[in-house]
C-alpha cells in the first residue's frame, strides 16, 4: 500500500471496482476488490468492516462469473 487511506479513498475505490464489474470486467473488479480488501486490513487491522466489505463484493463478482 503506497499511501493513506481515507474514508473518501476507500469509497472512491470501492465505486471504481463496482464500475468495472458494471462494464463486465469482473476478473479485474474482483482484483480491485481483493487490493482494496487487503490495504485496509494492512492499515485498519484484519476485521475492519470496510475490509470484510470489499471481500464481500470480491466474493458477490465471482459468483457472478
Amino acid at each position: 500500500m503506497s499511501d493513506h487511506l481515507t474514508d473518501e479513498g476507500v469509497a472512491r475505490r470501492m465505486d471504481e471496482a463496482a464500475e468495472t464489474a458494471t462494464r463486465g470486467q469482473r476478473r479485474e473488479a474482483a482484483r480491485l476488490y481483493s487490493q482494496l480488501g487487503t490495504d485496509i486490513q494492512a492499515q485498519f487491522g484484519r476485521f475492519d468492516r470496510r475490509a470484510v466489505d470489499a471481500f464481500e463484493a470480491m466474493a458477490r463478482v465471482i459468483s457472478e462469473d
